[in-house]
This record gives C-alpha cells, sequence and structure tokens, in this order.
C-alpha cells in the first residue's frame, strides 16, 4: 500500500510543486487549499504524514494540527511557511508537528524531512500493535479460570496492578504460572511502558547472579 500524504497549502503553484516531487517518489498524494477541505480530508481519509502551511485563507495551521492530533496521534504533521519565526516554531512544536520548514523551499531537504517523517510514523504505528497486543495477551482476561480461587487471584493481580508498589514478590510450584502472572502484572501497572526483564536466577551462579540483578 503506497504511503499517503496530505498537503495543505493555499498556494496552487507550491501544491503542484511539492505534489509532482512527492509522486515522483511514489507517495499517494492529496491536495487541498484551505482548513475547512483539510478538516474533510482528515474526516474522510488516514493519512501518513501531513503538510501543513501555517497560514490560510481561513484559519491557522496550528488549528488544524490540533485536529490531526485528535484524529490519529500517530500521524506525523510538517509545518511550511514563508514567516518564519521562534514564536510560530516553538508552538508547533509544542503541538506536537514533526519539523518546521520555511519557504522557499530546499527540495531536497523537504524530501529528507519527509523521508525521515514517515519513518517516525511507521515506528509509531508499529509500537501502538504492539501495545494492542500485548494488552489483549496480558490483560485478566486472558487467564482462564472461573473457582473462587481463580476469581480472588484476578482480584490480587488487579489491586497490585494498580498500587504503587515497586516489588512483587510471587511464590507457587514450577509452572503453576509465576510467570505469566509477573507479566500480566506489569502489562497493566502504570510500568507497562517500560520494559520487562526475565532474569531465569536458576541458569546463573550464586556470584554472576548479584552482578545481573545489582551490578557489579
Amino acid at each position: 500500500m503506497k504511503v499517503r500524504v496530505l498537503i495543505v497549502e493555499d498556494e496552487q503553484l507550491i501544491r503542484w510543486s511539492l505534489r509532482q516531487k512527492l509522486e515522483a517518489c511514489g507517495y499517494d498524494v492529496t491536495e487541498v487549499e484551505n482548513g475547512k477541505e483539510a478538516f474533510a480530508a482528515i474526516d474522510k481519509d488516514t493519512y501518513d504524514l501531513v503538510m501543513l502551511d501555517y497560514k490560510l485563507p481561513d484559519m491557522t495551521g496550528l488549528d488544524i494540527l490540533r485536529k490531526v492530533r485528535e484524529v490519529d496521534s500517530d500521524v506525523v504533521v510538517i509545518m511550511m511557511t514563508a514567516y518564519s519565526n521562534v514564536e510560530t516554531a516553538v508552538d508547533a512544536i509544542k503541538l506536537g508537528a514533526f519539523d518546521y520548514i520555511s519557504k522557499p523551499f530546499d527540495m531536497d531537504m523537504v524530501l529528507s524531512t519527509v523521508k525521515k517523517a514517515l519513518e517516525t510514523t511507521k515506528l509509531r504505528r508499529e509500537v501502538r500493535e504492539l501495545r494492542r497486543h500485548i494488552d489483549h495477551e496480558y490483560g485478566t482476561d486472558s487467564i482462564i479460570g472461573q473457582a473462587p480461587c481463580m476469581q480472588e487471584l484476578f482480584d490480587t493481580i488487579n489491586q497490585v496492578a494498580a498500587s504503587g508498589a515497586s516489588t512483587v514478590f510471587l511464590r507457587g510450584d514450577s509452572g503453576s504460572g509465576k510467570d505469566l502472572i509477573a507479566r500480566v502484572i506489569h502489562y497493566n501497572s502504570d510500568r507497562a511502558p517500560r520494559p520487562f526483564m526475565n532474569v531465569t536466577c536458576t541458569a546463573l551462579s550464586e556470584s554472576l547472579l548479584e552482578s545481573e540483578l545489582f551490578g557489579h
């Protein structure tokens, strides 16, 4: 599937120039000339990149940037303007713009920025898909069990995951599911965005285990 790019720019010649360059790179390009058309395009279709002029006839690019972030926070936005100044650049970056380029364009720089922006979009969507997979695989509903003792375990897992506890001690026979429970607690807690590191202690010598856990 082709990468989809939306160009929001009121100057026809600039839109044409950008479209020619981007389509030559194999991108699927849509162009609009004002904020109203941009809103309609964003509501109708999904884009991988939005190239957005700061000054439009009916609104500023920042208004559209907010809309893009609300609809799909993974989409990267490149702001374009002939009125470059520090304040507008800072405002755009604060609202989530990936980068900020000034007119007149250096097309080589534009294409380089577009390539980097699209790599960011790809990574964001891969992370989101991985997070969705993890949430499904390690949700409490992924553990099978209807017995009262299992329901009590689920309640305990939810309580521990919601707590601020930094250390949780799990006990159980080999094969009873301690590793699974540890992962479920981790991925349902505030620590979920951080890595889950599994260390098999029995495979390490006493001195090496100490170094692995606490450093040299």
